[in-house]
């Protein structure tokens, strides 16, 4: 126990230090967790709201310092959405790593069922759902922890590049130049600073996104379509205009340059792809809830 609670500070100072990879951002998983729970019905509020009530203090402790907030601020479903990423250099969760992403090879053309068979993000929404819906085998801060890996796998699987290739880490090795923004990288950057422009607030993201909800398809959360769901975001990436790598005739996905320089309006055409993205996201997980809670 001792030795866990040691592993647990020194992996909450190393967050504070330790640039984004592999995470959609604190933010994208806020926002999609608390547009799902606004539109969950009343009944599966109140059980998410009861779930909540299992978190331990010290994983408490972690979330909201993984946020900035005060020690011992209430922990809501949007916040708890990000523990996912703030356990993760907790050793006992460590084993947990890749599944937040999906490395296909480079010749692939579409992602097809079970492309992968296990520790990866579709594999992960399929174990998580069936866990959360196990309510009678399982404590209830065991169940909770199946709940918020799975609202943060909804969020990452719909972030394109957790669906590519391993040579460049899923873009983290594609350097970004001649950008007036913190993230260095293509995937740090969608995750992240694609984000904030113009919309840099969660409550500004939730409006926009609620506003969109009633004319946005309808979406059933089934997740047996968690293929179609990757595939979707495999398709992004392997556009020319995503800037990540080029498809020759034979279909083959060549690794793009080490340096990119992002065109002119590709923040404003990919800003609103990313808004679909997180929309979806927020659906078809509160369809998911409402199957499973």
């Amino acid at each position: 126990m001792k030795t866990f609670f040691l592993s647990l500070t020194l992996s909450m100072s190393l967050l504070l230090i330790s640039p984004a990879s592999f995470a959609l951002g604190k933010l994208g998983h806020q926002v999609v967790c608390q547009l799902a729970f606004d539109h969950l019905s009343r009944h599966a509020q109140n059980k998410l709201t009861q779930l909540l009530t299992s978190i331990p203090k010290n994983h408490q402790d972690l979330i909201n310092h993984y946020n900035y907030r005060k020690k011992g601020t209430a922990i809501s479903f949007a916040h708890a959405c990000t523990w996912a990423d703030a356990v993760k250099r907790v050793e006992k969760f460590r084993t947990y790593s890749s599944w937040h992403y999906m490395n296909v090879p480079r010749s692939e053309t579409s992602i097809k069922a079970n492309a992968c068979r296990q520790d990866c993000l579709p594999q992960a929404i399929l174990h998580h759902q069936k866990l959360l819906s196990q309510k009678t085998a399982q404590s209830a801060w065991q169940q909770s922890q199946a709940l918020f890996f799975l609202g943060h796998w909804l969020g990452d699987i719909h972030q394109p590049l957790h669906i590519s290739f391993a040579s460049d880490l899923g873009g983290n090795q594609v350097k970004l130049t001649h950008l007036s923004t913190k993230c260095s990288n293509l995937h740090w950057y969608w995750d992240e600073c694609i984000l904030y422009r113009g919309k840099h607030t969660k409550d500004k993201w939730l409006q926009l996104l609620t506003a969109q909800w009633r004319q946005a398809p309808a979406e059933n959360g089934n997740v047996s379509q968690v293929w179609q769901w990757a595939d979707e975001s495999f398709q992004l990436v392997r556009a020319a205009s995503f800037n990540y790598c080029q498809v020759d005739s034979q279909g083959t996905c060549h690794q793009s340059k080490q340096e990119v320089q992002l065109p002119e309006g590709y923040m404003e055409q990919y800003q609103q792809v990313l808004e679909q993205r997180l929309l979806l996201a927020a659906k078809r997980l509160t369809g998911v809830l409402e199957a499973s809670l």
